[in-house]
């Protein structure tokens, strides 16, 4: 009976809050936005309670105590309009205590310039955005963890340039009476910008919940697991994520979910595939209106 109520809170907790959205506003620093990891992506970023890697530095830093061992991870994203994002992180720990290091870049190239009105530019120049984090988590007996990342951010466009700092808070629960059930939750972005040149950059503070349920049982050596996240990014809207994965043998996944709450875009796939310490994820999420796709390519290596 838990288990049947556990799998109806995960299909119907997304429906619901997903017809309460509300728009009031946009903020600044909005790389801080893109998620990072093929995996993720390609579970549509049901992923709070899921983060058991490298990736925990940006979606949950409370799971980092879920690892075992020392993990790199490097994730290249193929965004859209030709914008560079990438992200590097590093985790390792004892058995009590749990590090991390990440550092998350964004690029945008050939934005025009001009003085006044004109048919051409009187030249081009760069926006620059990076995020520099440290993270640490613990678990607390065997079923709590707790996390936090303190971040450096930076934004640079032109000539003018605007320092800051954030600080991401996370917690993790997984109950002993029900094996491969989570439960997590996270707020992002906590912090302040200095003024860009007179303009004021206010943070994409923003809270997420999720959980995530591995099936037991498996067919064929497969195991199907089953996550769900709600995302309010203050001063925008609320995101309800649902996400599948499909792990053949701890070998090769497949994946897809649905995200509700943006007008260009709601499907999202992706594979991966594991060998001894290495994994290898890709993620697809495309979007409407003409604008492309997203492709992110990570790679993982565990020591």
């Amino acid at each position: 009976m838990r288990q049947k109520l556990i799998l109806l809170f995960l299909f119907i907790l997304p429906a619901y809050l997903s017809g309460s959205s509300l728009t009031a506003g946009e903020t600044g620093m909005a790389f801080l936005k893109l998620g990072v990891s093929g995996r993720a992506v390609g579970m549509a970023e049901a992923y709070t309670a899921i983060a058991d890697d490298a990736s925990a530095t940006y979606w949950n830093p409370a799971g980092l105590a879920q690892l075992n061992s020392a993990e790199l991870m490097f994730t290249q994203n193929q965004w859209l309009q030709d914008v560079r994002h990438n992200f590097f992180a590093l985790a390792f720990g004892t058995k009590s205590h749990h590090f991390g290091l990440s550092f998350i870049s964004n690029t945008v190239d050939g934005i025009e310039r001009r003085t006044k009105p004109s048919t051409e530019p009187i030249g081009t120049f760069e926006a620059h955005e990076l995020a520099v984090g440290l993270s640490y988590a613990k678990m607390i007996g065997n079923s709590f963890g707790f996390g936090v990342t303190l971040k450096y951010l930076y934004e640079r466009i032109y000539i003018e340039s605007s320092p800051g700092a954030a600080v991401d808070l996370g917690c993790l629960y997984s109950p002993a009476w029900l094996a491969g059930f989570r439960m997590g939750a996270v707020l992002q972005n906590l912090g302040k910008m200095s003024d860009l040149q007179e303009d004021p950059i206010e943070l994409p503070t923003a809270m997420r919940a999720g959980v995530a349920y591995s099936l037991p049982g498996s067919i064929s050596g497969a195991r199907l697991l089953i996550a769900t996240d709600v995302a309010k990014i203050f001063k925008s809207t609320y995101h309800a994520n649902l996400g599948m994965e499909v792990d053949f043998r701890r070998i090769i996944s497949l994946r897809c979910g649905y995200q509700t709450g943006w007008d260009e875009k709601g499907l999202n796939g992706g594979f991966g595939f594991r060998y001894s310490r290495y994994a290898v994820d890709y993620g697809f999420t495309p979007f409407t209106r003409d604008l492309g796709s997203s492709h992110r390519i990570s790679l993982n290596v565990r020591f």
